[in-house]
């Protein structure tokens, strides 16, 4: 459920050119749909079975791309950790 939030917020965050569009998942997702649609298959869609896993193998892939999107995106939004260092640790270091 997570994810599915992340992903609207990436979109939104896409159109508002906060975050950097995704050409290549993008275009993956478009090839996945048009192979899809398209009735020229490697494997015929009329073979029971053997048909639909080229389109699913295709569309998991494309989700897979997609995760990792919004994992990235996720971790654009957490700032990154500071190294502080503590003013009493160096003054009793001597050179």
């Amino acid at each position: 459920m997570r994810d599915i939030k992340d992903f609207f917020s990436l979109c939104w965050a896409v159109l508002r050119r906060r975050y950097p569009f995704p050409w290549k998942t993008f275009l993956v997702a478009l090839l996945c749909v048009v192979y899809i649609v398209s009735p020229v298959d490697l494997l015929p869609d009329v073979m029971p079975l053997l048909g639909i896993t080229d389109d699913a193998t295709f569309l998991l892939l494309v989700l897979a791309m997609i995760r990792q999107d919004i994992q990235k995106y996720r971790a654009s939004l957490t700032p990154p950790q500071e190294n502080i260092i503590d003013a009493g640790d160096i003054k009793d270091h001597k050179k």
